[in-house]
């Protein structure tokens, strides 16, 4: 596709500010993932130019004779941000920004939240020692100033990468797209400051209790508005954490990962699953250590479509991950994560997508065999060790709500911008982390579809759960047993294995 993107900002440039950062994320994101991109804060010079899609901030009214599809993008409350007539698709980063726009503008519009560069993580020091405050011009009257006494603060420098200067520090202090940024290299962050437009005003330490809330009004400190006093300040660098960085990590891949937000940019409506399945671009994915079990089983099935692998990855969570990547870059509406011993018939992708058809517009993962809310076997599916045909269809209406499921084949709707935790280790257990996240961590749903398939398995069936298995058990459930079902497949184990 050939796009043109086009704002006030477009360099990156730290002195131009986050909406900047922005659009060049947006720029270079889409063309990382196959399209034409041209980028420029000059758009009249363009009027005239061919493309399937503009995208654009601030200057809508200068780019609006040319008759390409246009979506205008809300980064912000100010005046130059606002939206105006013109533009095909509305978006606002924010509910807030979505309720000024309303309400100054009469345009309505979609929330779809800042897309962001996910960087290494770089887990912070145990005991905090470095402070970063992020901006780009200090104020007279600088309230974190006294910080100074007892920890090695700093002020963000433009003319040095800010990924580097957020790498360096344990926390961050700052507004908007640098919470982003810095939660997205794992670094606990207070969102306040004290800016010309707001004031000394801010939110406080973000947590899992409270992120979704700030996230209402885009890290801005608009949020809860604290008067930023020496007290309040003390009060919340005390709250610091080293062990939330895990959470803050996962919290912006699960939530501003820049690939998904642009494929949600990229979609012909409003958010949602692709109605007609017939339609939908499904491609394959498998990870392989057993080139002649590929070669016997998997690849002689009778269905069509790309076949991506990836060879003996360091874990299950890494692999799929990529896996997941190499789809996203072809635009497939769905992602088949299949092992290498299963086959399926000529009749299974029809199979497939009139189950899918039927999914709400939230759902974020399928698979063919797992368990339902209780606990009970669900699917329809074949395991070729033994004569017996799985079918639950007698007690379960299909599609039927999911609590895990066995990892044999797993079906992303890719719109969801699905990606797997991969703080869990091993080839286990991520049939049930998948369901998890998808509820728990994406306000999603999962389910289980009637597809029958059959399974090739050559583990025996003296397997027990070994220590990584049950490790990997524990992890689950210190993250997620009070948030909904925490299960597994493993079925048939002697009562002392249990």
């Amino acid at each position: 596709m050939k796009i043109l993107v086009t704002a006030k900002y477009v360099s990156g440039a730290a002195h131009e500010g986050g909406s900047s950062r922005f659009l060049k994320t947006v720029a270079d994101t889409l063309r990382d993932m196959g399209h034409d991109v041209t980028i420029t804060n000059s758009p009249a010079d363009h009027v005239d130019k061919s493309y399937d899609l503009i995208i654009c901030s601030h200057v809508l009214d200068e780019i609006n004779a040319n008759p390409a599809r246009k979506i205008f993008i809300s980064h912000g409350i100010i005046g130059d941000e606002r939206m105006g007539p013109g533009a095909d698709r509305y978006i606002s980063v924010s509910d807030e920004v979505r309720e000024v726009n309303r309400l100054w503008t009469g345009l309505d519009s979609e929330v779809i939240p800042q897309p962001i560069r996910i960087m290494d993580q770089r887990r912070p020091n145990a005991t905090l020692k470095n402070i970063l405050i992020i901006r780009r011009n200090g104020p007279e009257d600088d309230p974190f100033a006294f910080l100074a006494e007892k920890y090695d603060v700093r002020e963000s420098d433009i003319n040095i990468p800010i990924e580097d200067q957020i790498a360096w520090s344990d926390i961050c202090i700052t507004l908007g797209r640098g919470a982003l940024e810095a939660m997205a290299q794992g670094k606990p962050v207070i969102v306040a400051d004290n800016r010309a437009y707001i004031g000394a005003l801010g939110d406080g330490y973000v947590n899992r209790e409270n992120i979704a809330d700030l996230e209402t009004c885009n890290f801005s400190g608009r949020c809860l508005s604290y008067p930023l006093t020496r007290e309040w300040i003390e009060g919340e660098i005390s709250k610091y954490d080293a062990g939330d960085s895990d959470f803050l990590y996962q919290y912006v891949k699960d939530h501003h990962e820049a690939r998904m937000i642009c494929r949600r940019y990229l979609e012909p409506s409003a958010p949602g699953m692709v109605r007609d399945m017939s339609t939908a671009k499904i491609a394959f994915g498998v990870m392989i250590n057993d080139w002649i079990r590929f070669d016997q089983v998997l690849k002689r099935s009778q269905v069509q479509g790309e076949m991506h692998f990836v060879k003996r990855p360091e874990s299950a969570t890494k692999g799929l991950n990529k896996l997941l990547d190499i789809i996203d870059g072809e635009c497939a509406d769905i992602a088949i994560l299949t092992h290498q011993d299963m086959h399926y018939q000529a009749d299974w992708l029809p199979q497939v997508r009139a189950q899918l058809a039927k999914l709400p517009d939230d759902w974020v993962i399928a698979g063919i065999i797992g368990k339902d809310m209780h606990g009970n076997l669900c699917g329809h599916f074949r395991d070729m060790r033994i004569p017996q045909i799985w079918d639950t269809s007698d007690v379960h209406t299909f599609p039927a709500p999911a609590s895990c499921f066995d990892e044999c084949c797993l079906i992303v709707n890719m719109r969801s911008g699905f990606r797997f935790n991969e703080g869990l280790d091993g080839f286990d257990l991520y049939g049930s982390l998948a369901v998890l996240q998808a509820r728990a961590d994406l306000g999603g749903s999962a389910w289980v579809i009637d597809a029958y398939a059959e399974h090739y398995c050559l583990r025996p069936f003296t397997w027990r759960p070994d220590d990584k298995f049950v490790a990997g058990f524990k992890w689950l459930w210190e993250r997620y047993h009070d948030r909904g079902r925490v299960d597994t497949t493993a079925i048939g184990l002697a009562e002392e294995a249990a």
